[in-house]
């Protein structure tokens, strides 16, 4: 079931991204882009990650909310343009090997630097408080 949840929280967070998002940025420019971003994604941040509707395994961190946005993308791309997913490979491995540098160096920080090595999670609804 958690699974299922987790398919679903994600689902919805890219549905809402590129269901909502580009309509407000065609009609209100980077205004509407820019509150659509704080809205949107702090709606489904709520949802996915206070409320838990997607699953992270303790201890571990999941970019979940990336992996459901950057999916929804290309498959928007691919239906609305008539694209074909071979053309978006170059900027998925791009992405990805980001993702994996900023990761590689997030981990040298934390060892590096004192103040991090010590660092709690974020509360949520598992730690038992409540902000």
């Amino acid at each position: 079931m958690r699974y299922f949840s987790t398919v679903i929280g994600g689902a919805i967070c890219g549905a809402l991204c590129f269901g909502i998002w580009p309509e407000m940025w065609k009609s209100y420019g980077i205004m509407g882009g820019w509150i659509t971003a704080t809205v949107v994604i702090g709606i489904c941040w709520y949802m996915n990650h206070w409320l838990g509707v997607i699953w992270n395994q303790p201890g571990r961190i999941w970019v979940d909310q990336g992996w459901a946005v950057s999916a929804a993308g290309i498959s928007w791309t691919m239906v609305r343009f008539n694209s074909q997913f071979q053309r978006a490979l170059p900027a998925v491995c791009c992405c990805m090997l980001g993702g994996a540098l900023a990761g590689i160096a997030a981990v040298q920080v934390k060892r590096r630097h004192l103040a991090m090595a010590d660092s709690s999670p974020t509360p949520g609804p598992e730690s038992g408080s409540h902000v």
